[in-house]
């Protein structure tokens, strides 16, 4: 059974395996890591999820989930949780970097946008700094669907 609880700088290591594992960057992890979400297999760490807040914007990061837990709903809740973090810092903007997951931030209500348009605030993030590579899609929750609910 898979549960899911929120990180602790404890988890850092196991965190950043996971990462590694998944090719996802790991610069500013260990900064943001109280605003991780975790899926635990037991004590195993099988996923996780990050937020970034700088001044009001959020950026979601670091969603990554074990091989061999895939396309069992996980990285879904991890979303899910992490959507309801940025609800409650009551945040007005949650944006993300991808590579290879677009389709799957779809659903959540996420619209591709060019990278100049995220806000300004989350150039202080090192995902925009360099961390993820230019060639990464920028996204941002649509119009339709508010972080403010």
């Amino acid at each position: 059974m898979i549960t899911y609880c929120t990180a602790t700088s404890g988890d850092l290591p196991e965190v950043m395996a996971l990462l590694d594992a998944a090719h996802l960057p790991q610069v500013g992890v260990e900064e943001h890591i109280l605003n991780f979400m975790l899926a635990l297999d037991g004590e195993k760490v099988v996923g996780c999820a990050g937020l970034e807040v700088h001044q009001g914007s959020g950026l979601l990061r670091s969603v990554a989930v074990a091989e061999e837990y895939r396309r069992m709903g996980i990285g879904a809740k991890l979303t899910e949780g992490m959507l309801d973090l940025a609800r409650h810092k009551n945040l007005t903007s949650l944006s993300l970097l991808t590579e290879t997951a677009a389709d799957f931030f779809l659903r959540f209500g996420f619209a591709q946008i060019p990278r100049a348009e995220l806000p300004a605030a989350l150039q202080a993030s090192q995902e925009l700094q360099g961390a993820c590579p230019e060639t990464a899609i920028a996204m941002t929750l649509s119009p339709t669907a508010p972080i403010e609910a």
